[in-house]
């Protein structure tokens, strides 16, 4: 388990840093860099092997009756969003300029209608389930299409979404509103990494055989 914790601490950390130069970059006028970066982070945790929750939540897809792994997602997405919430708050103190990118598009995000929450999470997730299972192809490239299609999207990452709500820290974190924003996008993040793994496991399984 103690490896587990590392590894999904790991992942928050480097998330973390993916969305400071998301940030440093978009606040310069160069958001297609800043996405392009971001990528940097899938990679190194694909690479190492760390655990992050949008990278291992639509396996589940493939795991309903283990619940050993459906556990070790649910510990992956706790340690993944305290690290990012603290790795963000450590921002909000360190690097003002970082901050006030991370206010105004957690702001934005926030206020935005619950509609576009769901939409936009369920969108992410099955991108990020799409650029892992690539990588577990052998088609590394897929972690440098999937992380800017999603940004440039705009769709919500639950981890990401937690470390600029760190870095945003306000009178609007502990509302009723940004839990329910939060909570939307961790399922939804859920419910569109299994998408594909539900729609191709018979195929799958048939082709196999």
């Amino acid at each position: 388990m103690l490896t587990d914790i590392k590894k999904a601490a790991a992942s928050g950390i480097l998330i973390s840093i993916g969305g400071c130069v998301l940030l440093a970059s978009t606040k310069s006028g160069m958001m297609w860099a800043g996405a392009v970066l971001f990528s940097l982070g899938l990679f190194a945790i694909c690479e190492y092997g760390f655990n992050l929750y949008t990278g291992k939540v639509g396996y589940i897809a493939e795991h309903f009756k283990d619940f050993k792994y459906i556990r070790l997602v649910l510990l992956i997405l706790v340690v993944n969003l305290l690290t990012t919430f603290i790795m963000g708050i450590l921002v909000s103190f360190c690097l003002p300029d970082i901050a006030e990118s991370a206010r105004a598009s957690y702001a934005s995000k926030l206020a935005a209608d619950p509609k576009k929450w769901v939409l936009s999470s369920i969108l992410c997730g099955l991108l990020m389930y799409l650029a892992v299972d690539l990588w577990k192809r052998g088609q590394k490239i897929g972690v440098f299409l999937c992380v800017p299609v999603f940004i440039f999207s705009g769709f919500d990452h639950s981890i990401a979404n937690s470390f600029y709500n760190g870095a945003a820290i306000g009178e609007q974190t502990f509302t009723f509103r940004n839990l329910a924003f939060v909570f939307v996008v961790v399922l939804g993040n859920a419910l569109g990494g299994m998408i594909l793994p539900m729609l191709t496991r018979k195929w799958r399984k048939t082709s196999e055989s």
